[in-house]
């Protein structure tokens, strides 16, 4: 098993020694299909070194991984439930890849008159076995990357998102640079919440409206977003509200969470000089006290 760094990104494994520079693009596709449909489309693998390489194509499905985006590649015949790999085939399967160039590779999904509606997941993968290079000592380079596949096959899906957790830290000095959302998706099919976040002051003002980034979230599993949230310089209660929508027929869902900007440290210097302040007046008073009485008594000897 494979671990991929996100939903949209590569998968990349390399041995020891010198870093094989193989490279794929596009990084994903996202596709709708019918059942009985056949949908092509093209990769290109790019060989950057000054070194011949010898590819390998492979398809493998992936399942979410953890809830930062990452996917697990599964082994060939391992049973996913959304499966989408034996349905890929890919020409060329293997080649040749010159120095500094690049070749193309046609993928075609042939989607079953029985497929299931809902979402089905593959990678693309390309593998380059490591040469030992001069002087090496014999530890070759192994490396892998991988393009990832979304389909979804129409038909009755289901489409069902909820916001588990809105969170922000309860205080700060100077406001927080982000706010976390984990949005559950226990459909069939994978999802892409889009909205905003508003963030009102204590008076009910709006200070920041902020885009929810669109990532993808895979059936049976969760995604946790980091909206960055740029507010400095601020004091009080704030109040930042999600408001987003989902699906095929735009379902929506919402949050709030409530935080406290408190900078203590001007503050705490604030307070230090109104301190000195106060205890400056109290001695200016005292001595101001003393005069009076000496001058008093004074006039009170002299006459």
């Amino acid at each position: 098993m494979l671990l991929v760094g996100a939903l949209l990104g590569v998968v990349a494994i390399t041995g020891v020694k010198t870093a094989y520079a193989l490279s794929i693009s596009p990084l994903n596709f996202e596709v709708n299909g019918n059942p009985g449909e056949k949908i092509s489309n093209i990769v290109r693998i790019y060989n950057d070194t000054e070194s011949v390489m010898s590819v390998e194509m492979t398809v493998q499905d992936f399942v979410a991984a953890g809830e930062k985006g990452e996917v697990l590649v599964k082994e060939a015949g391992e049973e996913t439930g959304y499966g989408l790999a034996k349905w890929v085939g890919l020409t060329p399967a293997s080649f040749s890849l010159a120095p500094r160039s690049s070749q193309m590779v046609e993928f075609t999904i042939d989607v079953p008159i029985s497929a299931e509606p809902g979402g089905h997941y593959a990678s693309i993968l390309a593998s380059t076995g490591g040469t030992p290079g001069e002087g090496s000592s014999g530890v070759g380079v192994v490396q892998k990357i991988g393009s990832l596949l979304l389909l979804n096959v129409a038909g009755e899906v289901r489409e069902d998102m909820s916001v588990l957790e809105f969170t922000v830290p309860e205080f700060s000095e100077y406001g927080p640079e982000t706010i976390t959302a984990r949005f559950s998706n226990e459909g069939t099919v994978h999802l892409k919440p889009r909205g905003f976040v508003l963030v009102k002051n204590m008076l009910g003002g709006e200070i920041a409206r902020v885009d929810l980034p669109q990532l993808n979230v895979l059936p049976n599993s969760v995604r946790k977003v980091d909206i960055p949230l740029e507010q400095g310089g601020q004091f009080g209660r704030y109040e930042a509200t999600l408001a987003a929508i989902y699906g095929a027929t735009n379902e929506p869902v919402s949050a709030v969470t409530v935080y406290w900007v408190i900078p203590w440290k001007a503050l705490a210097v604030i307070g230090a000089i109104i301190l000195v302040l106060l205890v400056l007046i109290i001695k200016a008073r005292k001595r101001l006290g003393i005069a009076f009485r000496i001058i008093f008594k004074g006039n009170s000897s002299g006459s």
